[in-house]
């Protein structure tokens, strides 16, 4: 009876888990870019910007969204993830603006509901 839960690890860590991610966005990057007809270099560097821009991005939210409550985290998992996803549309071959503002518009909804139903209250420091 009196047993408690080990308290829960995450996997990675934040500085690990945004490394990851903009390493992984900024790779998606250059190869989109290049292969809608971009120059090697010119992939190269939106991509490297891309990945640096993504993970500095995903740390700072990443530190603080587990003290946010519930709407304002929804909105910032909203908004960092239709960013990204038009953009990378954006970057596709042959995606118009209107393509990519509304496919990241449908992904962000679709996030910002899914953060608001299954998000747990924030934690307290």
């Amino acid at each position: 009876m009196g047993q408690h839960a080990a308290p829960r690890r995450p996997l990675v860590g934040t500085r690990t888990g945004a490394v990851l991610l903009g390493a992984l966005y900024g790779l998606a990057c250059g190869l989109l870019d290049h292969g809608a007809g971009a120059s090697s270099a010119r992939a190269l560097t939106v991509g490297v910007v891309a990945g640096v821009v993504a993970a500095v991005v995903a740390l700072a939210v990443g530190r603080r969204l587990p003290v946010l409550p519930r709407v304002p985290r929804a909105v910032v998992t909203a908004a960092c993830a239709g960013a990204g996803a038009a953009f990378l549309v954006a970057l596709s071959d042959g995606g118009s603006t209107a393509r990519a503002i509304s496919t990241g518009v449908l992904l962000a909804v679709a996030v910002g509901v899914a953060t608001l139903t299954l998000s747990t209250p924030p934690r307290r420091r």
